[in-house]
C-alpha cells in the first residue's frame, strides 16, 4: 500500500465509511492529489487531515505532492466549521507543524486573501489558524500581522470585524512588548472602537493592552495606564450583557486602585466582586470548548483573586497600629510589595514592576507614618540577617527597610541637595501626594493642571476629588458608541486654557449629558413628547423650543439637577436658552433649528457666533444644540458624527471660544421608508 492508499484508508476508518473509501479509490485512480486536495476542501476535509496527522505520528513518510494537496484543500475550504475542525486537527500534531507549519500558514494565508470579499467569516477562521502557527513559533509572524492589520475601516464587513479584537488582542499577548508591532495592532483596537459590531470586543481588547502597558510602566504612567484601562473596562461592561471578563478585569483594577489610596472599604467590595465574577464566569463557561491557545487568558483571569487577596491581607496588616504576630505581618505585607511572580493577571506580561511600582508607595508611607510599624520592620530585618533560615527573604526585607528609612531621614547631603522650596523639589512632593491621594485626577487631568488642583486643597478635599472622579469613571460608561463621541469632544477641548480643574470636572459632566442625549434621541422610537422629531407635513416644522424643552427636562432628571435654567435674561444682552450654573461657574446652551442646510460648515457658519458670545464672561466653553429638520432621502449621519467642537475667535479678541456642537436629527422616518 502507497502512501495515499493508506491516507484514504486512514479517512475511511475514522468516518467509519465504506462508501467513502470505495469512491475515493474511484477517484484516485484519475487523478490522486486532486482528490485529495478537493476532499480537504469539502466537508471531510478534517478526515483527511486527522488521516494525515496520524500518518506523521506513525512515521509514514506521505509524498510531498500529497501534502501539498492537503493544505491547498484546507486554503480552498468552503465552510468555517469544517475549517476550523481541520485546523484543529492538523495543529493537535507537534511532529506536521514542525515540519509543516509555515506552508499551512502560508496556504491558510492564501485562504484569507480569497475569501476577504465575499465570505468574511471564512477569511477571519483562515487568519486565526495563520495567528496560531505565528504565534506558537511554527510560522514567520510578519505577514500574518500584516494580514491582521485594517485598510479601510469605514466599510469594514461587520462578520469580519466582529472576530478580529480578539484576534489583535491575541497577537498582542504575544508581540505587546515590540513597539515595531505593537503600534499599528493598537491604532487598529482604537478604529474598531467605533464599529459597531466590534466596538464591545475592542474596548475590551484596548483597555487590556493598556493594563499590559501599565504592568512594564514606572509608578505614574502605571497609575495613568490602569484609570485609562478602568474606563475601557467600564464602557466594554456597559456595552453587553454578560460581560463578566470586563467587569472581571474591573473589580481587579479597582483593588489596585482602592490599595494605592490606601482604601479599605474600596478594596474589600473589589475582592468580594472579583471571587463573585470569577465563580460567575466559571459557571457560565462550563462544559464549553475552549481551545487550548486560548486557555492563558483563563489563567490571567483566576490571578486576580490570588492578587486582591494579597493586597486585601497585607491593607489589613498596614491598618494595625501594631503587629502582635510581627513574621505573620511581615510575610503578608512584603507579599504586596514585592509580588510574587506567580501572581500575572496580564495575558503576556509575566512580570509586572508597573503594577508593584503603584503598591509600594502605599505600603511605605504607611509603615513610615507608624513608629511602632518601624521599629518591627528595623528589628525583623536585623534578625533575618542573622538567622541562618529566616522566616522571609531576608534581602527583599533589607530592602524594603533602607528604602523607608530613607523616606523618614534622608542622609544630610541628599536633605540639602536643593533649597528649600525650589520649584522642582514641590513638584514633586506635589506629585507624589498626588499618586497616593488623587491618581485618578491625575490620570484625567495630567500632571500640570492637576497639580494646580492639589495645591489648592487640603487632604480631605482632594480625597472627595478623587473619589468623585473615580466614581464617574465607573458610572458613565454607557458603551463603545457613547464613549466614542465623548472622546472626540474632550480631543476637541484640549487646548482650551479654561478646560482644567474644577471647570472641567463640571463642563465634563455636561458633555456627558449631551453625549447620552444624542444617543437615545438617535435611537428611541418616536412617540409621546418626541413627537418633534417624526416627518412633519408643509408649514408644520417643529419651533426649537421643543428640543429646548426635551434638553432642559434631560438635564434636570440627571446629575445636575438644581442647576438648570431656561430663558435666562441679561446675558450678554440677550437671553440664553439653558444655563447650567456650578456656582458663579455657568455655562450656556443655545437650541436653534435648521431647515435649509444641516451640513456641519454651515450650522457653525449660521450659529456659532451667537453660541460662544455667550460665554465673553464666564467659562470660555459653552454648547450648541441644533435640531436638524432637512429631509434625509438616503438616510441619517452616524451618532459618532452628531457632536465636535467648534472654536470662535471674535474679531479684535484674543480669547478662543469653544463651543460643543450637537445635532439632533429630526424629519426622520422608519428606516425601512429608505426602500420606497
Amino acid at each position: 500500500m502507497n502512501a495515499l492508499d493508506g491516507l484514504l484508508a486512514e479517512a475511511a476508518e475514522i468516518d467509519a465509511a465504506p462508501s467513502l473509501t470505495s469512491l475515493l479509490r474511484d477517484l484516485v485512480a484519475e487523478d490522486p492529489t486532486t482528490v485529495v486536495r478537493d476532499t480537504a476542501a469539502g466537508p471531510l476535509g478534517h478526515l483527511v487531515c486527522q488521516a494525515t496527522v496520524r500518518a506523521f505520528e506513525d512515521g509514514e513518510a506521505l509524498e510531498p505532492a500529497t501534502i501539498e494537496a492537503v493544505l491547498a484543500g484546507v486554503g480552498n475550504q468552503r465552510s468555517l466549521l469544517a475549517l476550523n475542525e481541520a485546523i484543529d486537527a492538523l495543529l493537535s500534531s507537534a511532529q506536521f507543524v514542525n515540519q509543516c507549519g509555515q506552508p499551512l500558514c502560508d496556504a491558510l494565508l492564501r485562504g484569507h486573501a480569497s475569501t476577504l470579499d465575499d465570505r468574511p467569516l471564512l477569511a477571519a477562521g483562515h487568519l486565526e489558524g495563520a495567528l496560531r502557527l505565528a504565534i506558537v513559533g511554527a510560522a514567520r509572524p510578519i505577514r500574518v500581522i500584516g494580514a491582521l492589520e485594517l485598510n479601510d475601516v469605514p466599510h469594514i464587513d461587520p462578520e469580519y470585524a466582529e472576530r478580529l479584537p480578539r484576534l489583535i488582542g491575541a497577537a498582542l499577548d504575544r508581540w505587546g512588548a515590540d513597539e515595531a508591532v505593537a503600534l499599528t495592532l493598537r491604532q487598529d483596537l482604537d478604529s474598531l472602537r467605533s464599529v459597531p459590531d466590534a466596538a464591545a470586543d475592542a474596548t475590551f481588547e484596548y483597555g487590556l493592552d493598556l493594563l499590559r502597558q501599565a504592568a512594564n510602566a514606572q509608578a505614574t504612567t502605571a497609575l495613568d495606564l490602569i484609570i485609562q484601562a478602568r474606563a475601557q473596562m467600564a464602557t466594554a461592561a456597559a456595552a453587553e450583557e454578560a460581560r463578566d471578563d470586563a467587569a472581571l478585569y474591573g473589580a481587579g483594577l479597582d483593588a489596585v486602585v482602592a490599595f494605592s489610596r490606601a482604601d479599605r472599604a474600596m478594596l474589600v467590595s473589589s475582592r468580594d466582586s472579583v471571587t463573585s465574577l470569577l465563580n460567575h464566569r466559571e459557571a457560565w463557561l462550563r462544559g464549553l470548548h475552549t481551545p487550548a491557545w486560548r486557555r492563558p487568558r483563563q489563567e490571567a483571569e483566576r490571578a486576580w483573586v490570588r492578587l486582591v487577596l494579597i493586597l486585601d491581607t497585607a491593607a489589613e496588616h498596614l491598618a494595625a497600629p501594631a503587629w502582635l504576630d510581627a513574621w505573620e505581618a511581615l510575610s503578608a505585607v512584603l507579599e504586596a510589595y514585592e509580588l510574587d511572580r506567580g501572581v500575572s493577571p496580564v495575558p503576556g506580561s509575566p512580570v509586572m514592576p508597573g503594577i508593584e511600582a503603584v503598591i509600594k508607595p502605599t505600603i511605605e508611607k504607611t509603615i513610615a507614618q507608624q513608629q511602632s510599624l518601624l521599629a518591627v520592620l528595623r528589628h525583623a530585618a536585623e534578625s533575618a540577617v542573622a538567622m541562618p533560615e529566616p522566616p522571609l527573604d531576608a534581602l527583599q526585607l533589607e530592602a524594603l527597610r533602607v528604602r523607608i528609612d530613607v523616606l523618614t531621614d534622608r542622609p544630610v547631603e541628599q536633605r540639602h541637595a536643593r533649597e528649600p522650596g525650589d520649584p522642582a523639589e514641590d513638584d514633586l512632593q506635589t506629585l507624589n501626594r498626588l499618586i497616593s491621594r488623587a491618581p485618578t485626577l491625575l490620570a484625567v487631568l495630567g500632571q500640570h493642571k492637576a497639580g494646580l488642583l492639589a495645591r489648592d486643597m487640603n487632604d480631605g478635599a482632594l480625597d472627595i476629588m478623587e473619589g468623585v472622579a473615580y466614581r464617574r469613571i465607573l458610572e458613565s460608561a454607557g458603551g463603545p458608541a457613547i464613549d466614542t463621541l465623548k472622546r472626540k469632544i474632550d480631543a476637541g477641548l484640549h487646548d482650551c486654557p479654561d478646560y482644567a480643574g474644577l471647570v472641567r470636572q463640571y463642563f465634563d459632566l455636561l458633555n456627558w449629558e449631551l453625549a447620552t442625549f444624542l444617543a437615545t434621541r438617535h435611537d428611541m422610537q418616536l412617540s409621546g413628547t418626541l413627537a418633534y422629531l417624526k416627518p412633519f407635513a408643509a408649514g408644520k416644522a417643529p419651533h426649537e423650543e421643543k428640543l429646548q424643552t426635551d434638553y432642559a427636562n434631560w438635564l434636570r432628571g440627571g446629575q445636575l439637577a438644581g442647576r438648570i435654567q431656561v430663558e435666562v435674561p441679561n446675558v450678554a444682552t440677550g437671553r440664553a436658552d439653558i444655563q447650567v450654573g456650578f456656582g458663579t461657574t455657568r455655562f450656556y446652551i443655545e437650541v436653534k433649528r435648521e431647515l435649509a442646510n444641516a451640513a456641519d460648515a454651515s450650522l457653525e457658519q449660521s450659529y456659532l457666533t451667537q453660541a460662544a458670545d455667550y460665554s465673553g464672561t464666564n467659562a470660555t466653553l459653552g454648547q450648541l444644540l441644533v435640531l436638524d429638520l432637512t429631509k434625509h432621502p438616503d438616510g441619517v449621519r452616524h451618532l459618532r458624527e452628531t457632536s465636535w467642537v467648534a472654536r470662535h475667535r471674535p474679531t479684535g479678541s484674543s480669547v478662543d471660544r469653544y463651543v460643543v456642537v450637537g445635532v439632533v436629527i429630526g424629519n426622520r422616518d422608519t428606516p425601512r421608508s429608505y426602500s420606497h
